[in-house]
C-alpha cells in the first residue's frame, strides 16, 4: 500500500472526514488524489496530514514485521481451530493495540481482516464488525487472495448470522471459485468447509453440506480438536435427517453422544438428544423418541430450547393418540411460554394454538388455523403452511364440509410449491 492509501485507511478507521483532514492543510480534492495515489503530497503536506492523525513522523519508516504477523496468525489459527471466547477477547485486544501502535505497518489490512474476524466471536462488537467492513470494503482492489479470502469469509458469515441463507451459501460458492488457482492451509480450509455446511444445510441444499462437512470432520479428527468434530457430527446427523437416511443419522448422533460423554462438559447433550429424539420420531419410535426428548430437557435451563422440546413431546403423544398426555405437556408449553420475549414466543404460540384447537375439539377451527397460516406465511415459513393446510382440509372433510376443504387442501399444496421454490408446473417433471 502506497502513503496515500495508508493516510485514507487510518483517516477511515479514526472516522474522519476527508474535509476535517484537509481542513487548513489542503483543499479535499487534492487530499482525494493523495488517497487515491494519483499525486505524492509534499514532504511538508505529508507531515501536517500525519499530525492531525495523530501519528508520529517515524512511523513512515515502519517495514512491517514478519514475525509479528506470523505470531498474530498462530494465535489466530489457535482461536478459531478452539472457538475459545476468552482467547478471541485477548487476542482481538493484543492486535487491536499493534494496529493502533503501528498505523502504517504494510501487513495492516491482514491484520484488519483477522481483527474483524475475531470481532464475530465477540457479540459485543456488532457495531465495530461493521465499521471496519465499510473500511475493507474500500480497499477490495488492494487485497491479494489471503485478504479476500478472510473479507469475503466475514461476509458469508455475517449473511447466515443474519438468516441471509441464500445470500450466504453464494458467497462461500464464490469463495471456493477465488482460492482455486491458490492454496490455502489445511486448518482455513477446514474451516471454511465447516461454516459452508452450515449455510448449506440452512438453505435445504443437503448434500453438498454433507460433502462439506465431512471434508472439514477428517480435519478436526486428525488436528484431535473433538469439540469441532462433535460439531460436525451434528450437522452431518441432521443433514443426513433431513434427506432421510434415518439410519445412517442415528448413528451419526450417537457417535456425538459417545465422544461427548468423554468431555467434561455436557454443551452439546441436549442438541444431540433431541436430534436423536427427532430420529426415532420418523423412524416410529415413539418410546425411544420420548425418551431423548426427555432427556434433552434435562440438558437445558434455556425456556426456548426447552419449549421446542416440549413442542416435539406434545407432537409424539398427539401422533400416538395418547390425549391426556398431549395435553399434560400443551399446558406445560402455555407455562414455559410466559418466560419467553414477546419476539420469541409467537413463533411457538401459533403452534401451540393449532394443537390447543385440536385436542380441544374446537368446532370452529377456520379462524384459528388462517390466524396462524397468516403468521407463517408472512414469515415465509411455507412448510408449516402447508401442513396446517392439509391438516385443516382433513379436519373439514371429516366434517363433511366439502367445499372448505377443497380450498385449504388447493390451498396446502400451493403452499408446498412455494416452499419447493417452484414457479411453473413445467419444474415438476
Amino acid at each position: 500500500m502506497n502513503i496515500g492509501q495508508l493516510i485514507k485507511l487510518e483517516r477511515q478507521r479514526q472516522n474522519m472526514k476527508q474535509e476535517y483532514l484537509a481542513s487548513g492543510i489542503c483543499v479535499p480534492s487534492y487530499l482525494s488524489r493523495i488517497e487515491n495515489g494519483l499525486v505524492i503530497p509534499s514532504e511538508d503536506v505529508q507531515q501536517h496530514l500525519l499530525k492531525r492523525l495523530n501519528i508520529p513522523s517515524y512511523a513512515l519508516n515502519s517495514t512491517g514485521n514478519e514475525e509479528k504477523l506470523l505470531y498474530f496468525k498462530n494465535l489466530f489459527k489457535s482461536v478459531i481451530n478452539s472457538r475459545d471466547k476468552e482467547k478471541a477477547k485477548t487476542l482481538y485486544h493484543d492486535l487491536h493495540v499493534y494496529i493502533e501502535d503501528h498505523p502504517f505497518e504494510p501487513n495492516r489490512l491482514t491484520l484488519l481482516v483477522m481483527e474483524t474476524r475475531l470481532m464475530l466471536m465477540l457479540p459485543d462488537y456488532s457495531n465495530e464488525v461493521k465499521s471496519n467492513l465499510t473500511i475493507l470494503e474500500e480497499f477490495k482492489k488492494e487485497m491479494n487472495t489471503e485478504q479476500l479470502f478472510y473479507l469475503s469469509t466475514i461476509q458469508g458469515i455475517l449473511a447466515y448470522l443474519n438468516n441471509n441463507f441464500r445470500e450466504s451459501s453464494e458467497i462461500f460458492n464464490q469463495i471456493f471459485t477465488l482460492i482455486k488457482s491458490y492454496r490455502m492451509e489445511d486448518w482455513e480450509m477446514a474451516e471454511l468447509y465447516y461454516i459452508s455446511s452450515l449455510s448449506f444445510l440452512s438453505e435445504a441444499r443437503y448434500i453438498i453440506s454433507i460433502d462439506y462437512v465431512k471434508a472439514a470432520l477428517s480435519y478436526f479428527n486428525q488436528e484431535i480438536l473433538i469439540e469441532r468434530s462433535i460439531e460436525c457430527l451434528i450437522i452431518l446427523g441432521i443433514a443426513q435427517k433431513s434427506t432421510g437416511v434415518l439410519k445412517d443419522a442415528v448413528i451419526t448422533f450417537e457417535k456425538a453422544k459417545d465422544i461427548s460423554s468423554k468431555l467434561e462438559s455436557s454443551k452439546f447433550n441436549r442438541k444431540i438428544e433431541h436430534n436423536l429424539g427427532a430420529c426415532h420420531s420418523l423412524l416410529k419410535n415413539h418410546d425411544q423418541a420420548l425418551l431423548h426428548f426427555q432427556n434433552s430437557l434435562k440438558e437445558s435451563s434455556n425456556p426456548q430450547d426447552n419449549l421446542l422440546t416440549i413442542l416435539n413431546i406434545l407432537k409424539e403423544y398427539h401422533k400416538i393418540s395418547n390425549v391426556d398426555s398431549a395435553i399434560f405437556w400443551l399446558e406445560k408449553g402455555f407455562q414455559l411460554l410466559k418466560l419467553l420475549p414477546k419476539s420469541s414466543s409467537v413463533f411457538y404460540s401459533n403452534h401451540l394454538e393449532i394443537y390447543q384447537a385440536l385436542l380441544e375439539d374446537k368446532k370452529e377451527l377456520v379462524p384459528i388455523f388462517k390466524k396462524v397460516l397468516k403468521y407463517f406465511e408472512l414469515k415465509e415459513e411455507y412448510k408449516y403452511c402447508s401442513v396446517y393446510s392439509f391438516v385443516l382440509a382433513k379436519k373439514l372433510a371429516e366434517d363433511k364440509q366439502y367445499k372448505q376443504a377443497t380450498i385449504y387442501y388447493d390451498l396446502g399444496f400451493n403452499y408446498q410449491l412455494k416452499q419447493l421454490k417452484i414457479t411453473s408446473w413445467e419444474e415438476l417433471l
